[in-house]
């Protein structure tokens, strides 16, 4: 297609999510002439969708439940007369969608010199990009992909299944057992948080401590919190081999060459990401990554 026909842009952005809409708003600001490209998680990305909004709003309902059971002040007594996970979960995911609609759909509508497409986009050439069949060209090009939860090489783990943060803050039902693969902070996160719910949690880390990048004392008191709430850490443990028995899912793992093993109703892998950016064809574009 020639650019006579062509949607011609002063900028692209590929992307929905924070770092796109920042753009997208600086750009409407200059009145650049934008398009807003977005496929995957829906408008908003990673944190109201899938990150800080819906896990903190989680993370705060065991809060409360851990307070009534723990607030260890003399001369109140409390308890926790009914817990219904599915309804906890619900009012997260209202919540999720009323701040998508207020803070991303209607601010995009109002944006005067932005046009959102819908659809996965794959690159032409340095400055042209393909959505839905439909070539357009930009000046500009902002890769703003985001990442997703990455998958370790663990046999049979795609056999057996497994959840990600994403799929571990819409489950319909609460795992009475939960091993989680990874010990950064959203495995500490989301073992917490299930810990306080009531499920009984086991960390697997492959490296000697848990939250690596943090500084040793407060991985020290962090680890003591968590023994403390009953969830069970073992750290130097490589998983090796997942699979199912009679419903659960069982990870086999060593530590300091010794095998083991651990099962539960669900296993939540929070071993770190890896870049949204296949399909997009960067060769074509001359990026290299």
């Amino acid at each position: 297609m020639g650019k006579n026909h062509m949607k011609m842009f002063d900028l692209i952005i590929i992307g929905g999510g924070a770092s796109a809409f920042g753009a997208s708003i600086r750009a409407d600001e200059l009145r650049a002439k934008t398009a807003m490209i977005n496929a995957g998680l829906p408008l908003g990305g990673t944190c109201v969708n899938v990150g800080c909004v819906p896990s903190k709003t989680l993370l705060y309902a065991g809060e409360i439940m851990h307070l009534a059971r723990n607030h260890g002040i003399p001369g109140i007594e409390l308890e926790v007369k009914k817990f219904d996970f599915r309804k906890v979960v619900q009012d997260e995911l209202a919540l999720v969608e009323t701040l998508r609609n207020e803070k991303y759909s209607t601010v995009l509508k109002g944006l005067e010199h932005v046009t959102f497409m819908e659809g996965s986009a794959q690159f032409v050439s340095s400055h042209e990009v393909e959505v839905s069949g439909e070539t357009i060209h930009g000046e500009k090009i902002i890769i703003a992909t985001g990442s997703t939860a990455s998958v370790p090489p663990i046999e049979g783990i795609r056999d057996a299944g497994f959840v990600t943060h994403i799929e571990a803050l819409r489950l319909e039902k609460q795992p009475n057992e939960l091993v989680v693969i990874g010990a950064g902070p959203v495995g500490l996160e989301f073992s917490q948080m299930y810990s306080r719910f009531g499920t009984n949690v086991t960390i697997l880390e492959l490296l000697p401590t848990i939250f690596p990048a943090s500084e040793p004392e407060l991985v020290d008191r962090l680890a003591d919190i968590l023994n403390r709430e009953q969830i069970t850490i073992k750290t130097g443990a490589s998983a090796q081999r997942a699979w199912k028995n009679r419903g659960r899912k069982i990870i086999s793992f060593t530590v300091g060459g010794k095998e083991d093993q651990v099962s539960g109703d669900e296993i939540l892998l929070a071993t770190g990401k890896t870049p949204n950016t296949a399909g997009l064809a960067l060769e074509a574009a001359g990026v290299t990554i």
